[in-house]
């Protein structure tokens, strides 16, 4: 009998430790919104930390009022325990002063090898996932002085800024895409035109025409609007007939709107496995005073042999515009052709 009381106990005390070692595996989905960092720093380096960040993340959207990507919110480091699980954290402390409360708790988070490396001016920027909570960045930016962190941010922005987009489109993909999907319209897409794209539900179709090689959907509340054009060959050779052809675009296929010259940027970039235009900008009614920011990608598929234009446009007057737009530019991101 005493063997087996001691064998019962044993295996107890095996399953206690498993389900123990288990639990801190497991963490919870990071809290808060994707578009909100909150900025964990001592109050008299929160200049020099909003500086740093504005260096770093630096993206702004004009609707035609600038909007910023990400809105920072500073919080005093003695409610670090309380923000560690959200989504977007940054702690920031300048110089080594350990009176400083932000010096002090950085200290604390990192390890000899880091705080030296991050003092020394040598990597002012510390960046890791999950640390706290599932589906979270995490950067510490310490820096002997913001003009050291500057620097450094002029070499490793567009990789942060990577970081942080890539993360904003998967937790907001997920938001609009598991379970919510209109599916027989995108094998309708599919069979009809050879290319394909992800519809969330709630839109509903405006245009549908294998004639006017439009496909348009559309949401209220606030207004949202996609389209996806396409024409034959390879139309566009430079920058110049690139602009052109989304400057004519949404006069000749909406008719009561047109894109405004202020703000209007236009670049190459990556999209999906094309070279695209990537086109950003405001758009005004021809005979009202309405108006907000677009997105558009132009960009030509070998496969397919066909010239495509993929419209997103925004009108919510009075109220933020920017996380609303993302959401429709990850919608466009989901476009594909098919595999001969």
């Amino acid at each position: 009998m005493a063997n087996k009381s001691t064998s019962e106990i044993k295996n107890i005390i095996l399953g206690l430790i498993v389900l123990l070692l288990c639990g801190c595996e497991t963490k919870r989905e990071a809290l808060g919104s994707d578009d909100e960092i909150f900025v964990i720093a001592a109050m008299e380096d929160e200049g020099k930390i909003k500086e740093i960040l504005s260096a770093v993340l630096n993206d702004t959207l004009y609707t035609p009022k600038p909007e910023p990507y990400y809105k920072l919110r500073f919080v005093h480091p003695r409610e670090f325990d309380r923000i560690k699980n959200s989504t977007l954290v940054v702690v920031g402390a300048i110089g080594s002063d350990l009176s400083s409360p932000g010096v002090a708790l950085v200290k604390r988070i990192l390890s000899d090898k880091q705080y030296q490396q991050s003092i020394s001016g040598e990597k002012p920027f510390i960046f890791t996932k999950d640390p706290f909570a599932r589906n979270q960045i995490f950067m510490v930016i310490n820096t002997p002085t913001a003009a050291r962190a500057k620097e450094i941010a002029k070499v490793q922005n567009k990789w942060i800024k990577q970081q942080f987009s890539d993360l904003f489109e998967y937790r907001q993909a997920r938001f609009m895409f598991n379970n919510t999907r209109q599916k027989e319209l995108e094998t309708h897409l599919y069979e009809a035109y050879g290319w394909g794209i992800k519809v969330p539900w709630g839109y509903e179709v405006l245009v549908d025409s294998s004639e006017q090689r439009l496909f348009w959907i559309g949401q209220e509340m606030p207004f949202r609007w996609l389209a996806v054009h396409w024409e034959n060959g390879a139309i566009i050779n430079d920058d110049q007939m690139a602009k052109q052809y989304i400057m004519d675009f949404p006069e000749e296929y909406f008719g009561s709107i047109r894109y405004s010259e202020y703000k209007f940027n236009l670049n190459t970039t990556q999209f999906n496995d094309w070279l695209a235009w990537r086109v950003t900008g405001t758009w005004e009614a021809i005979e009202d005073t309405q108006g907000g920011p677009f997105i558009g990608y132009l960009f030509y598929d070998g496969l397919t042999d066909k010239t495509y234009y993929i419209h997103t446009m925004i009108f919510h007057p009075g109220n933020n515009k920017l996380i609303l737009l993302r959401q429709l530019e990850i919608i466009a991101k989901s476009f594909f052709v098919e595999k001969v």
